[in-house]
């Protein structure tokens, strides 16, 4: 018998767990071990890390998933941007670098408890106080463990992609186990918004508050009336729950994301900031809060926040190529060739990892640019804006590389004289002014050059008061007339806001066409519609 491998809760044999310790204490590291050996994990299985930083490298390369991590919450500070346990987790679950099969449990003292909790409201399975005994953490293993176990059909169903296979499993648990009621309803409902059936999450987060106050699930409700447009509800009501609940890093998030919609900048960014004093190692926040720093002309908070994510990132999934240049930007605010070198180095590298990357292709050209202008080589650095601007009107310059173009033009506009920027300031408001959101922040990108940034405030204006002329001929039932308008808007500004409405427009009053009519603005509005809308890309988009 003493060679029959040890059972835990649901079935899973001990002698098969992959094991991860994070601990830079050797006496807990060792502790842990122990304990884990004695419930029959292999030594071979098992492996140990002093930081989290390491840890990542560990779960990166790993040649299979970890079935279970059990991490320090803090460790000794190095540097004022030092991971924690929570970084890492938040981390890891902002880059789907956690299956959702391994179980994750953080250990910490009373005194960081509230931190632990406010964990718990995203990937973390459970949590143990220190001090504690072999017969605790073996409790508190085989719950974790159990319920893994009861949720293995919902985990193969997103590995599987089939995302609302999975969130039907997660409503039934909801209704017929009161064991699994809430941790079901944290999965169902994400999956629910995950696949934009913001009725149905909020049925299940109702569901449940009626049933159990969690916080998480008010910060679901925030969002979704973020994502039906009620950013002032949602804003009030993360508000409250922020009172209450002073230390929620993810509500902070969801907050400042608000914020932006109600084009309060500031206030955004003061948000922002909180969140990274919360866990002052999560790259994300870094390089959220560091790039609307940027965007406000405060350049050197902007290069310390986003030099701190690069830092601390530079091997993460979670580390966005944007924010690297944002800190390309700062540096040259700051007259620091060696800061642009260091970006500029660094994309260069990322364009060797993917040499098909138009996008990457694009930051790096960026941060060249930005170089140039910090070595005070004017000439290379106008030859590097007028390739950025040649990409104006393709299909996939983005609305990120909108805003560098323009970040970058009034900096070098410093330095000489550019024939061509109200061409291209108008050109990109003309594109990208979708939103109040996106063209304030792309005044505030030209507010080093007044005229520029009154420039694009007037073509915002311009676009959507030709827009407006364009349908109010709907009045007097000239269909054909506001239809030739708004293709030939959208034809002449590439905006997705414009395509969109005009492909709307068609569609709900083609049938009053002559066919032939019909035919040719179809073949018209088709083919924009398919080109240059997308479904909402963010500030900071994502290098994948």
């Amino acid at each position: 018998m003493g060679n029959q491998p040890r059972w835990l809760s649901g079935g899973v044999p001990a002698d098969q767990l992959h094991v991860l310790i994070i601990d830079e204490g050797e006496l807990s590291r060792s502790v842990l071990s122990r304990i884990l050996r004695e419930l029959g994990v292999r030594h071979q299985h098992l492996q140990l890390a002093r930081r989290p930083e390491e840890a990542r490298r560990l779960i990166k390369n790993a040649p299979q998933a970890y079935d279970l991590i059990v991490s320090d919450m803090t460790f000794r500070q190095q540097g004022p941007h030092d991971m924690t346990g929570q970084d890492l987790l938040d981390e890891l679950r902002q880059a789907k670098g956690l299956p959702m099969q391994t179980a994750f449990i953080m250990v910490t003292g009373e005194a960081r408890y509230q931190h632990v909790a406010d964990a718990l409201e995203g990937a973390l399975d459970d949590y143990l106080l220190k001090p504690f005994t072999a017969r605790q953490f073996e409790e508190r293993l085989q719950v974790v463990l159990e319920r893994k176990q009861a949720f293995r059909l919902v985990f193969q169903a997103i590995e599987a992609g089939d995302y609302a296979k999975a969130a039907l499993l997660c409503e039934a648990m909801f209704r017929d186990s009161p064991t699994y009621k809430v941790y079901a309803a944290r999965i169902g409902s994400e999956l629910y918004l995950r696949l934009g059936q913001l009725d149905a999450a909020r049925r299940m987060f109702e569901a449940l508050l009626a049933y159990k106050a969690v916080p998480w699930a008010r910060l679901g409700l925030a969002k979704i009336d973020l994502g039906g447009a009620d950013a002032d509800k949602a804003c009030r009501a993360l508000e409250t729950l922020l009172t209450e609940n002073p230390a929620y890093a993810d509500a902070y998030d969801v907050y400042g994301h608000a914020l932006l919609e109600e084009m309060k900048v500031e206030a955004a960014v003061d948000v922002f900031a909180k969140a990274v004093q919360i866990t002052p190692g999560n790259v994300s926040r870094l390089q959220k809060l560091g790039s609307l720093q940027l965007y406000l002309g405060q350049s050197s908070e902007a290069a310390k926040h986003l030099g701190a994510a690069l830092t601390i990132g530079a091997q993460s999934r979670t580390l966005d190529y944007q924010g690297v240049v944002g800190l390309a930007i700062a540096s040259l605010d700051l007259a620091s060739a060696e800061g642009c070198e260091r970006t500029y180095k660094f994309l260069d590298g990322a364009l060797g990892r993917h040499p098909d990357s138009y996008r990457v292709g694009m930051l790096k050209l960026t941060a060249e640019v930005a170089l140039q202008l910090a070595l005070r080589r004017a000439a290379s650095a106008l030859a590097g804006l007028r390739e950025l601007a040649e990409q104006i009107d393709r299909p996939d310059f983005s609305y990120e590389m909108a805003s560098n173009l323009i970040l970058l033009l009034v900096r070098c506009a410093g330095q000489q004289p550019i024939p061509e920027a109200t061409t291209w300031a108008t050109r990109l408001a003309r594109r990208f002014c979708v939103s109040r959101p996106r063209t304030r922040l792309l005044e505030l990108a030209a507010a080093a050059m007044p005229a520029i940034e009154h420039l694009v405030r007037d073509t915002a204006l311009d676009i959507n008061a030709q827009a407006n002329e364009a349908m109010a001929h709907l009045v007097s039932k000239q269909h054909q007339r506001t239809l030739e308008a708004l293709a030939g808007l959208a034809q002449g500004s590439l905006n997705a806001r414009i395509i969109n409405l005009a492909r709307a427009t068609l569609n709900h009053h083609g049938q009053h066409l002559a066919p032939d009519a019909l035919h040719r603005l179809r073949q018209t509005i088709e083919p924009l519609h398919a080109s240059y809308t997308d479904a909402g890309r963010r500030l900071l988009e994502r290098k994948g």
